[in-house]
């Protein structure tokens, strides 16, 4: 495979995906779903698998253990056309292993162990060789999942990122490691995008002001930030002004991973020049397409797909 001109880094996990449950059963019952199903997860694997299904060639950084689950997620990066000379497999290390439960809805929770093999991930697992001219755009896909890595290999990636002049962006979950957005200093400068859900930028920010969230951000060093707001779209706050996008309206079979293919379509966007107002429609159309099959990103296809959808000019949600 020829050098990537995308590179995600963080979060990898394997799914399995429990549809269709409305209750769990008492001690010693059967109880029965709709199906359940084996995939890849976690942000970095949904942003990469995603940006390779829109022809861009990816690289993915992160850590799989070497069992049989990390087996299956080379397997299937291989299959989605995905590099993973970034992989650093280790050895006696379970991969992070979940269990999602959709409702009949599409909406979905989790149930993961505390031991998980991403939040293992540090900088000597990382390899800054990667990074080199010809790079397009660094992703960070899942920062406050491994202090190691936030704190000591996410400056070093982002600023020799920026110095082969690839474009860095950044997603986020709920912190779970107990530091802030105050603790990371030294990354937000380094950031051309980041791309929060709504609820996670007032978390960290403490505040609900879309506004007052992106001026928090952009006083650390941010250039722009784009606040994923779910059914009411997404809105980016950049140095040219501050742009929506209404998320389209389809039929939901699972939400899973849904902000992070919002984020791959982003990233595609940007990447292929398309003004910011663009990048955003594509970013939701993306984002659609994803959930309507089960599993992080299973509904979409490829390019034509998402070009099929955005020419038909679909209804969207305004409530």
């Amino acid at each position: 495979m020829a050098d990537p001109e995308i590179l995600c880094a963080g979060m990898i996990v394997v799914d399995v995906l429990v549809r269709g449950i409305n209750g769990l059963p008492k001690s010693g019952e059967t109880g029965f779903v709709q199906g359940i199903t084996l995939a890849t997860g976690g942000d970095a694997n949904n942003e990469a698998v995603a940006l390779a299904k829109l022809g861009n060639r990816v690289g993915l950084i992160g850590m799989v253990g070497d069992d049989v689950q990390g087996q299956f997620i080379r397997d299937q990066l291989a299959r989605a056309g995905v590099g993973t000379d970034g992989l650093f497999i280790k050895p006696g290390q379970a991969t992070a292993t979940g269990v999602v439960m959709i409702e009949d809805g599409g909406e979905h929770c989790f149930i993961t162990p505390h031991s998980r093999s991403h939040a293992e991930l540090g900088p000597e697992h990382v390899d800054l060789s990667l990074v080199k001219p010809g790079l397009k755009a660094l992703s960070i896909a899942s920062l406050f999942t491994s202090e190691r890595f936030d704190r000591r290999a996410v400056a070093d990636l982002l600023s020799k990122a920026r110095s082969v002049g690839a474009l860095t962006f950044a997603d986020f979950v709920m912190d779970q490691q107990g530091y802030g957005l105050d603790d990371l200093a030294d990354i937000w400068p380094h950031l051309d995008w980041v791309l929060p859900s709504e609820l996670e930028a007032q978390v960290f920010t403490g505040t609900k002001d879309p506004a007052s969230v992106a001026q928090d951000f952009r006083r650390r060093g941010v250039r722009n930030v784009v606040l994923k707001r779910g059914a009411a779209g997404a809105i980016a706050f950049t140095e040219a002004g501050t742009f929506t996008a209404p998320a389209f309206k389809v039929e939901v079979a699972d939400t899973t991973g849904a902000g992070d293919n919002f984020v791959a379509g982003f990233i595609h966007g940007i990447v292929h020049h398309m003004p910011v107002p663009d990048a955003l429609r594509f970013g939701s159309a993306v984002a659609a397409m994803s959930v309507q099959a089960v599993g992080a990103g299973a509904g979409l296809k490829d390019l034509a797909q998402v070009g099929s959808f955005l020419a038909q000019d679909p209804a969207t949600l305004t409530d």
